[in-house]
């Protein structure tokens, strides 16, 4: 080991193949740092790799790309990164570069292995080194250990072996992230760039792109394992700098959605300001988000962060409940978030909210006020609502204090890579609760592991395609929301990955996979007035006609009273205004809404829709092209 090591490859496994990739943000930072540093690197994206035959071909064997690039670009080290649903073929990838040249040194890191350094090591014994946590500086480090012959103890936060034992070295100082290079202006003999603009589709309205902004979360949620990652520090990098990355990669790829990479951005408002003055100054075409907490009153800095191009700011929530915020350090107020979020959508603003489900010390009865609380949100102006289950990844708190869970397979098909889990694989997993705990989902009065994935996949799609249903159903429910909806699936049968887009493209091709659970969920209460089951299928009614003509599919005839070129105007046996006006402030619904009415769905050219309640007389003057709009309402 004593010559230059120079030649690295950096590896990033198969981990969400899709129509549309970005670049592995991680390995692009380290590859930056070690080109800086004068070595020579190369980076192996295999979720690019796998599709570059197109979107409709079969994914090609990352294996047989692996085997080709080592033999072509023959590397002295290869260094994978891990994240825990792509970490068995991580392994397989460490295991084939010893087996195909046992001179290559083969380095780990990432979220997983990155955690579980001695763990890995003990379960790999082709893997020569990992690296827990932050990794630029330890990898330079065992980069110029290995060139010159030296000793690996006094590299921070290495794990590797000796005189046959494992070890671990201490921690050390974390980077200062303003002394990183440009990571964008990187090569292209190191990555194509390009390749990955041309996966976005033409006519994309977003193209979007991540960008690292910084690092580290102060607070401490017992569930968390980036902010312990990054040993809590909150750091930046110079805003003069993230702002040129913006703009070399809208310059040169087109790229003009920008999500900020750092676990908790706004939590420094001066910061946030500092950026937004560089980005008005900047006058890029772009638009940008980041994550955020629902205390964090941003009502002061909202304005200049919308002049400034911010769409979207990212809330993990996690659950309505006081005595689970509690229990998980958390400690967020549920009006606290209601009002985040309408003051978001007061400035022009959108939100991705975020919850988890099946904590320790939840109940389903709990759990149902965190759906409702979620479906609340989306009628309140949250783009995007999210339900995830509980994950125990290490170095959370939670790891070492839950009890000890079952093997969770449907954890496992959701999170998986590609949509067939190999039985091989099902196996391993299963066999090692240590090192995937993730998918030992802990004891939790919310429901069994296969009743909390079919909670995930349901309220997932069903509050983004029908949130007026489901806020109605969750009022009339109360805390038996979440046991009803059990019971349904028991009758009825729930649903599994494979039936569902889970990139969103295909909400029509969803909402035929939801509606029948659905409507077997309404028919089944049994305790439900009969106005109650008439208000629920006629909002049904109404969102799946919604979804129908924005999929640009036929509209029942019983339902369409007549249409245009671009606009519909259908009959409702509810005052959907009324509904919704009532449901975004917390009022009570009854069966006074039970009225018809009329609904006019628009589509304008620029693909935006809209819709509108109109008196039924106006209905000849709509014929005319002279629509006549009355109360406007977003639904």
């Amino acid at each position: 080991m004593g010559e230059r090591v120079t030649n690295v490859l950096l590896v990033h496994p198969p981990l969400m193949p899709s129509r549309e990739v970005t670049p592995p943000l991680g390995l692009c930072t380290l590859a930056s740092w070690l080109l800086h540093l004068g070595h020579d690197v190369r980076i192996l994206d295999l979720d690019l790799e796998v599709v570059a035959d197109g979107p409709d071909q079969t994914p090609r064997d990352y294996l047989a790309i692996f085997t080709a690039a080592l033999r072509g670009l023959r590397p002295d080290v290869v260094a994978v990164t891990s994240m825990y649903s792509n970490s068995l073929q991580a392994e397989r990838l460490l295991k084939l570069a010893k087996t195909l040249d046992p001179s290559i040194v083969t380095v780990a890191g990432g979220p997983h292995f990155g955690a579980l350094g001695t763990e890995a090591l003990g379960r790999i014994c082709q893997l020569d080194f990992v690296i827990e946590g932050e990794g630029e500086l330890a990898f330079a480090e065992l980069l110029d250990a290995l060139d010159h012959g030296d000793p690996v103890r006094g590299i921070p936060r290495l794990c590797y072996r000796a005189a046959g034992t494992i070890h671990r070295n201490a921690g050390g100082d974390l980077l200062d992230l303003s002394v990183l290079p440009p990571m964008w202006r990187i090569p292209e003999s190191c990555i194509d760039l390009d390749r990955y603009a041309r996966t976005v589709p033409v006519d994309a309205v977003r193209r979007v792109m991540y960008i690292e902004a910084g690092r580290g979360c102060p607070f401490a949620c017992t569930f968390c394992a980036t902010a312990p990652f990054w040993q809590r520090r909150y750091r930046v990098k110079p805003a003069g700098r993230i702002v040129d990355e913006m703009r070399h990669l809208h310059e040169s790829h087109r790229y003009n959605s920008f999500i900020l990479v750092h676990d908790l951005l706004t939590v420094n408002k001066r910061f946030v300001g500092e950026l937004c003055d560089a980005m008005v100054a900047a006058r890029l075409p772009v638009e940008w988000m980041a994550n955020s907490r629902t205390d964090l009153r941003l009502d002061g800095i909202l304005p200049k962060m919308k002049a400034a191009g911010c769409w979207k700011l990212f809330f993990g929530i996690e659950s309505a409940n006081e005595s689970v915020q509690h229990a998980i350090d958390k400690h967020l107020d549920v009006g606290a978030a209601t009002a985040a979020i309408e003051d978001l959508r007061d400035h022009g603003i959108s939100a991705t909210c975020s919850f988890i489900i099946g904590f320790p010390a939840e109940s389903a009865r709990q759990l149902s006020g965190t759906i409702a609380l979620g479906a609340r949100l989306k009628l309140l102006g949250a783009e995007t609502v999210q339900f995830h289950r509980l994950r125990l990844f290490p170095p959370s708190r939670l790891t070492q204090t839950a009890p000890a869970g079952d093997f969770d397979l449907d954890a496992l098909r959701i999170e998986y890579p590609f949509t067939d889990v190999p039985a091989a694989d099902i196996a391993a997993v299963a066999q090692d609760p240590q090192f995937f705990s993730g998918y030992f989902t802990p004891a939790t009065g919310t429901g069994t592991p296969p009743q909390l994935a079919q909670v995930e996949m349901f309220f997932h799609h069903a509050v983004a395609l029908a949130p007026l249903t489901i806020n109605a159903f969750a009022q009339f429910c109360g805390e038996e929301l979440v046991p009803s909806f059990y019971d349904t699936v028991v009758d009825h049968g729930g649903i599994a990955r494979e039936q569902l887009d889970w990139e969103g493209g295909d909400l029509h091709g969803n909402w035929l996979v939801l509606r029948p659970l659905l409507e077997a969920w309404i028919g089944g209460q049994r305790t439900f007035a009969d106005w109650q089951s008439h208000v629920l299928r006629a909002l049904l009614d109404y969102e799946s006609c919604r979804l129908s003509f924005v999929k640009g599919e036929a509209i029942p005839r019983e339902s369409a009273l007549t249409r245009g070129a671009s606009w519909v105007a259908l009959t409702s046996k509810v005052d959907i205004a009324e509904v919704l006006g009532r449901l975004q402030s917390g009022g009570r619904l009854d069966a006074n809404l039970l009225r018809e009415g009329t609904v006019v769905l628009t589509r304008q050219a620029s693909g935006v829709f809209g819709a509108y309640t109109v008196d039924s007389a106006l209905l000849p003057r709509l014929m005319a092209h002279e629509p006549t709009l009355v109360r406007a309402f977003s639904g």
